[in-house]
């Protein structure tokens, strides 16, 4: 159902975080966000994550739960703020300590009705796929990345070589995703061209 790939997910593991007994952080429904190319000096609040996998290896990204003040920064970055799409329909949000993050585009003409779909259907299908692998879609309602949305993959280290072990897609994965397949033609017709969450490989 959804293209899964770590090509196409940047995974921001949560900087220091050495082993699986170290701090985790709780996702919220409201997620602020401000990448950084070198690791930020001072943090005032929040979580340091670093990506690992993908195209932004080696960067940085700052996260917190808590709602930005109108035009403000993280340390200097431009942070955006992002709000999860339908909460009643996730359950209780779980602590991570890797974030994989697809960057998607919705068709403007289409953006409630995606934003319905994920309510409907979406999020109970896979906001709760697994324990230890879930799904939340997120809408940018400020800041740079405003009016766009991301497919959040909510993870620990060990879920993430679980189900991505050296960066490739696991049978794992296919067997948990297998279920959710027949979502990927609705959900293809929400995206701008080249953005959809799609792989031949989960149908």
């Amino acid at each position: 159902m959804t293209r899964a790939t770590a090509v196409m997910i940047v995974a921001w593991a949560l900087a220091g975080v050495a082993d699986a007994e170290a701090q985790k952080m709780r996702l919220g429904e409201t997620l602020v966000m401000a990448p950084f190319d070198a690791a930020p000096s001072t943090v005032a609040e929040g979580a340091v994550f670093q990506a690992d996998r993908g195209g932004r290896k080696g960067q940085y990204l700052v996260v917190t739960t808590r709602a930005a003040k109108a035009g403000s920064t993280s340390a200097g970055s431009p942070a955006s703020e992002y709000h999860l799409l339908s909460p009643a329909t996730v359950g209780t949000l779980p602590d991570v300590d890797v974030l994989g993050i697809h960057y998607i585009k919705v068709r403007p003409e289409r953006a409630a009705a995606f934003e319905q779909f994920v309510g409907r259907t979406l999020h109970p299908a896979v906001a709760n796929i697994r324990p230890d692998l879930r799904i939340l879609y997120y809408k940018a309602v400020a800041g740079p990345e405003a009016g766009n949305y991301i497919a959040l993959f909510a993870l620990t280290r060990e879920s993430r070589d679980k189900y991505w072990p050296g960066g490739s897609d696991s049978d794992e994965l296919r067997t948990a995703l297998k279920p959710v397949q027949p979502l990927t033609t609705e959900l293809s017709t929400y995206f701008v061209e080249g953005s959809a969450l799609t792989d031949p490989k989960f149908e």
